[in-house]
């Protein structure tokens, strides 16, 4: 995305050569616009891919009205071609910022302010569906969760309504399902009052939560077990089990991206890796004699690669890779470079130096 002298344009290149695919006609759609340059959402629909792009303003604005707060979102297929092209549609939401949240299937979502409204927009059709505060902050059962209600938020949405995050940290999409309800294996069952997870992450159609390993209390900073949940059901894909700890290094993934392989059979999650055709899971965090393993990408052949990290999450690392089918850890010549995404003919590495971005792609040989 850059910025030309009459509005944002957007272009998109081809990985495997570098070639310009197409490219957007400027874009620039009110006389005065909020915030940043936008960035562009990649939102998958009905087997085939859309960049959405939304941008802040103040329609009707002039020297005696203060306009009317619109968030505008552009949709463009993803293969599109030409060196001008228009979006498919465009959709105005009445909010005055729009926050992404993770998308659901066929929509692109936003959160807007601090009264956790969501609206989902259908990029195929342009259709919107708002969730109000009653959808939010409704909680599943007052006996089932003491702790709910207050303090809820929106962590997402899925084909069947708003995924909660409840103030106590169980989570549940209305009318559809409820956590205490899919308890993984190992792990500690409903206890009534809202313990029973934490550090609840979305990436795609799933949820990441960690609960309590059996025998522990949530609040003990003991094992936890951590659980792939399907964000439609909540039922558990896989889990791993992991020890305590703060850092990136021990059970808690905290300030690390979750990453999907190409062809989404593979999660890496910090010190996590699962299988979701086998669900089976991984811990790779530190113990008394090992290093932890951070994991930042996976590949189609159940490749992980990451760095390792001292237990008290020093930053002295090296660079690693890891067969997730068998947990073995492969040390990597010092100074190599971890790929930011691992496709299934190219290995693409991002960088970022004052809001300017590099791109680097190698094949593989």
């Amino acid at each position: 995305m850059t910025k030309a002298s009459d509005g944002y344009v957007l272009t998109a290149k081809d990985l495997g050569t570098g070639r310009v695919r197409w490219s957007t006609a400027p874009w620039w759609p009110f006389d005065s616009v909020r915030g940043e340059l936008p960035g562009p959402e990649i939102v998958t629909a009905g087997g085939k891919d859309y960049v959405a792009l939304s941008i802040s303003g103040d329609p009707g604005e002039d020297t005696l009205s203060d306009g009317t707060p619109t968030v505008r979102t552009a949709v463009y297929p993803a293969d599109a071609t030409g060196s001008a092209v228009a979006p498919a549609r465009t959709v105005d939401i009445p909010a005055r910022e729009s926050s992404d949240l993770p998308t659901a299937q066929g929509s692109l979502l936003a959160y807007f302010g601090d009264h956790q409204e969501v609206t989902a927009i259908d990029v195929t059709n342009g259709k919107t569906t708002s969730y109000s505060t009653d959808d939010v902050g409704k909680s599943p059962s007052s006996k089932a969760c003491r702790l709910c209600g207050p303090g809820n938020s929106s962590a997402g949405v899925t084909s069947r309504g708003p995924l909660i995050q409840g103030g106590g940290n169980d989570f549940w999409v209305p009318g559809a399902w409820y956590s205490p309800s899919h308890v993984p294996p190992g792990a500690q069952g409903p206890g009534g009052y809202g313990e029973m997870s934490e550090s609840l992450t979305v990436i795609d159609d799933w949820i990441i939560a960690g609960w309590p390993a059996k025998g522990t209390h949530s609040s003990d900073g003991d094992t936890r077990m951590w659980a792939v949940h399907d964000k439609s059901t909540g039922e558990v894909k896989a889990s791993a089990t992991c020890a305590a700890g703060d850092s990136a290094g021990g059970s808690s993934p905290t300030d690390v991206d979750p990453a999907l392989s190409a062809d989404h059979r593979y999660l890496v999650h910090g010190v996590l890796a699962f299988d979701l055709t086998t669900a089976e899971g991984i811990c790779l965090g530190a113990t008394g004699t090992d290093k932890g393993v951070v994991l930042t990408s996976v590949g189609d052949d159940g490749t992980a690669y990451g760095h390792t990290v001292t237990a008290d999450g020093d930053d002295v690392s090296a660079p690693v890779d890891v067969a997730i089918g068998t947990g073995k850890i492969s040390a990597q010549p010092s100074g190599t470079e971890i790929p930011t995404m691992v496709l299934k003919n190219e290995a693409v590495y991002l960088s970022e130096d004052d809001d300017r971005y590099s791109v680097a792609v190698y094949p593989r040989r």
